[in-house]
């Protein structure tokens, strides 16, 4: 968004007026909606799928602002993954 910043308002090129504290909450929702979303598919992808990845590298372009946060998820899924397959490793070697 462009916008000017007059003693503490922003003002976008419309005309409206927004507090910077309510930019802040919409964009704290804004990123809780594309990570929640993003981890919910990314928890869906169960398999190799080809068009499951490649949605979900739209989903990643497409909040490109939110790219920290969407790293720390796959990071996360990828552990929760490497959890997964080291017990069942354990389990199948202890037979």
């Amino acid at each position: 968004m462009d916008c000017l910043v007059i003693n503490g308002y922003v003002s976008d090129k419309i005309g409206l007026v927004f507090d910077r504290s309510d930019i802040a909450k919409m964009d704290d929702a804004a990123r809780e909606d594309a990570c929640r979303e993003y981890q919910s598919s990314l928890e869906d992808l169960t398999f190799n799928s080809k068009p499951h990845i490649n949605m979900l590298t739209i989903l990643a372009e497409e909040n490109l602002h939110f790219a920290k946060d969407i790293v720390a998820i796959i990071e996360a899924q990828i552990t929760k993954g490497d959890k997964n397959t080291f017990s069942k490793w354990t389990v199948e070697e202890t037979r």
